[in-house]
């Protein structure tokens, strides 16, 4: 199994010593969330959060999910996002989880972001597949 080293992590979504999100995901066998304020620097039109941005942490709360409760590491291979509302810069979003099926050769995940007031933002399925043994040597 492959290992990671947390205390480097350069992810954009979840690393912490790295320009990006600093998302710290947290939860139980169930579900995984993080809370944050996206910035300016991240914004598409004017006053609101880039849907790639929006994307990358449905994916990385989808991983999350799958790495915590199965101690994976997988890869994502089809993300399908569907974007509901406008997600404001400045206000405060959450971002969740969930783990929908697990298969040794594929995963599904989904997840949702929500902002301040309740209202989904956006919502997410994910399928994932184990990381392949070539990449396995560099983790």
């Amino acid at each position: 199994m492959p290992s990671f080293d947390w205390d480097n992590n350069v992810c954009f979504v979840c690393g912490s010593d790295v320009p990006g999100l600093h998302l710290k995901f947290s939860g139980d066998a169930g579900e995984v969330a993080a809370t944050t304020v996206i910035r300016p620097p991240y914004q598409g039109f004017s006053g609101m959060v880039h849907g790639g941005i929006l994307a990358g942490m449905v994916d990385d709360a989808m991983w999350h999910v799958i790495h915590q409760q199965k101690d994976d590491f997988p890869v994502t291979a089809e993300l399908t996002v569907r974007y509901r509302a406008i997600a404001r810069i400045g206000e405060r979003l959450t971002v969740r989880g969930r783990l929908i099926s697990y298969r040794q050769r594929m995963m599904v995940a989904e997840a949702v972001i929500e902002n301040e007031a309740g209202d989904t933002v956006v919502t997410a399925e994910g399928r994932f597949m184990p990381l392949p043994r070539e990449a396995d040597q560099g983790a």
